[in-house]
């Protein structure tokens, strides 16, 4: 009975089950996140057209994972399988796409042949910061207490089992690996070792020591949840995946201060930390991972540019947004009130209050200023000087960006803008208020 794995890109593989075949969370295109991210090396779009699958595996909504890019580039319209979430966005995105969707219960296996099947499990209860993110994933936190949008999943043919973790931190992971015994006889561990939010790279500081304590801590967090998750799972080996993504366009010079490490490095890292647990594996682009004898086969693999001669292309492409030629100013000033209506509305019905200001600084001589309790309006910078000395948030982003996010996640999403680095934080105090990103999640007419 075989049992195969092909890496692709980040995380999408290409799993063979005794002869089906599933593609998991397709992210083969380049430019997700409103244009900011990257893949390197890039995957060939000529080779897109050569995809054979038999079904699409999607594990949540996140643009690395659910490239709208790429489905519209794949080759064939194969059922998608995903966990039935609380919410219907995701089911409803992928439908649009001209794709059947296939929703399994939590734990439900769904079987591919006799022998082979996946069972999709949720990780509950997320709290952002889990994650080293700072606006909520979705409108899925309805009770403010709850983030229902990443799930692992587990992937079994014969004796073969390979466990998916996509990208579900430890505190949420470890009770549905523990509750459903996935700990138990796994193969192969697709273990994520990098965050991709937007600290540290997009917040000031107030020293370059303090931001390479940052950076150092950021890495080190991340390649300690890996080595928690091997310690706990214990798998036959394990393959770091999920974070190979690089920042594209004007925003390339903030890669060196992401706080993600090298992935070969990240491995280096992990296998020392759990010795002969477990073995590591690192597979190229197209490579090919026989489960049966542990074999690799490279002779689909390609040559690729230099990263240097890469990044050189991509360092001067533009973002999505800028095409937003025409930002009428009373519009956004329109939109601006209608948001913070919202916002309002969000904070009275979760009961949160708070003395911090936020503002909009878009590169100008003037910035848009609210609180609880103060409306929108525009300040020059000179009369937002004095305000400072009170707690505030300010987020620094594009007009154009701006006026997008303004009319809605049709348009532009906050959470999206976060992580593709197109926001620059400054806090005072540096404190995560939950809540207030809750409710600016919300920010849009």
């Amino acid at each position: 009975m075989s049992c195969h794995v092909q890496h692709l890109q980040s995380a999408t593989q290409i799993l063979d089950l005794n002869g089906v075949r599933i593609l998991t969370d397709p992210w083969l295109t380049e430019g997700e996140y409103h244009g900011s991210w990257f893949h390197y090396p890039p995957f060939p779009e000529s080779k897109l057209a050569d995809l054979e699958y038999d079904y699409i595996y999607v594990s949540h909504i996140h643009p690395d994972h659910l490239s709208e890019k790429t489905f519209k580039h794949l080759p064939h319209k194969k059922p998608v399988i995903i966990h039935k979430f609380k919410s219907v966005f995701l089911k409803r995105k992928i439908e649009s796409f001209g794709f059947e969707v296939i929703e399994c219960e939590n734990a439900e296996k769904f079987f591919f042949d006799s022998d082979s099947f996946i069972q999709i499990f949720a990780a509950d209860n997320c709290d952002p910061e889990l994650c080293g993110k700072f606006f909520g994933c979705a409108d899925l936190e309805i009770d403010y207490s709850k983030t229902n949008i990443d799930t692992l999943a587990l992937f079994s043919s014969g004796d073969k089992r390979i466990l998916n973790l996509n990208d579900c931190p430890f505190e949420l992971a470890k009770a549905a690996i523990l509750a459903n015994k996935l700990d138990e006889e796994i193969d192969l561990l697709l273990v994520g070792y990098a965050g991709a939010g937007p600290y540290p790279q997009c917040f000031t500081f107030s020293s370059l020591e303090e931001k390479k304590k940052a950076i150092e801590g950021k890495e080190k967090q991340f390649i300690c949840q890996a080595v928690n998750f091997v310690k706990l799972i214990r798998p036959k080996q394990f393959m770091p995946f999920a974070g190979t993504y690089i920042l594209g366009g004007k925003l390339h010079t903030l890669n060196v201060s992401r706080g993600v490490p090298n992935i070969q490095l990240a491995l280096a890292n992990i296998e020392i930390e759990v010795g002969t647990l477990s073995q590591g594996v690192l597979l190229q682009q197209r490579e090919v991972l026989d489960l049966n004898n542990n074999s690799k086969d490279a002779s689909l693999v390609l040559s690729h540019p230099s990263f240097d001669e890469f990044m050189n292309r991509i360092s001067t492409l533009p973002y999505d947004y800028e095409n937003n030629l025409d930002v009428d100013e009373d519009v956004l000033d329109e939109n601006m009130a209608l948001a913070y209506e919202r916002f309002l509305k969000m904070a009275n019905g979760i009961g949160f209050t708070t003395q911090t200001r936020v503002m909009f600084s878009f590169g100008q001589d003037e910035e848009y200023v609210f609180s609880m309790t103060e409306s929108p309006q525009k300040l020059p910078v000179k009369d937002i000087k004095p305000l400072e000395k009170e707690p505030f948030v300010r987020i620094a982003l594009d007009v154009r960006l701006l006026d997008l996010l303004l009319k809605g996640p049709r348009y532009a999403h906050w959470n999206n803008a976060e992580i593709g680095s197109h926001l620059h934080f400054e806090r005072v105090p540096d404190v995560f208020e939950r809540g207030l990103y809750h409710c600016l999640y919300f920010f849009h007419r």
